[in-house]
């Protein structure tokens, strides 16, 4: 029958095997991620944030959608119980990347700052012209533009009261 000479070819064939790697998305990219958190931080006040406000830029940054929720938020045409919020693993790795390479300074374990190397390397990035073209006007806009007193609404959700 076929199903048998099909079970003989594939039983008795030749096979070999090449390794590849998976695509991967740019957001995974440790390049990407340390990339977006010299950006947010460039562009914060001071070249210094939080971790709160540099997860919520990292998560935001990812798509549009979430870019337009958080211009839509800090126009007032969105409630913070309107923008999606999560921990972005891969920032914590960014920042302790940068931080080994000396492009960040961690303070008292709160809060990170750009250093004189890593507003270098913002420059670069941003002058490069088409690379994270999109994340960079994105951050220039709302980094400047995070407070402390707007976290806490979004994170804790006190708008659900």
């Amino acid at each position: 029958s076929s199903e048998s000479s099909l079970r003989h070819a594939i039983l008795g064939g030749e096979f070999t095997y090449t390794a590849r790697p998976d695509p991967m998305p740019g957001d995974l990219r440790m390049s990407w991620g340390l990339a977006v958190l010299i950006l947010a931080l460039f562009y914060s006040r001071a070249k210094k944030s939080n971790f709160q406000k540099l997860q919520f830029m990292a998560h935001a940054v990812r798509l549009p959608e979430g870019r337009e929720e958080v211009r839509g938020l800090l126009s007032g045409a969105c409630r913070p119980t309107d923008v999606s919020v999560r921990v972005e693993p891969s920032l914590n790795r960014a920042v302790a990347f940068a931080h080994a390479l000396k492009l960040v300074k961690i303070e008292k374990g709160t809060s990170v700052s750009l250093t004189d190397t890593g507003a270098k390397m913002a420059i670069s990035i941003v002058e490069s012209g088409e690379t994270m073209k999109d994340e960079a006007l994105f951050l220039s806009e709302v980094a400047p533009k995070m407070t402390d007193a707007l976290m806490k609404r979004v994170w804790r959700l006190e708008d659900l009261l």
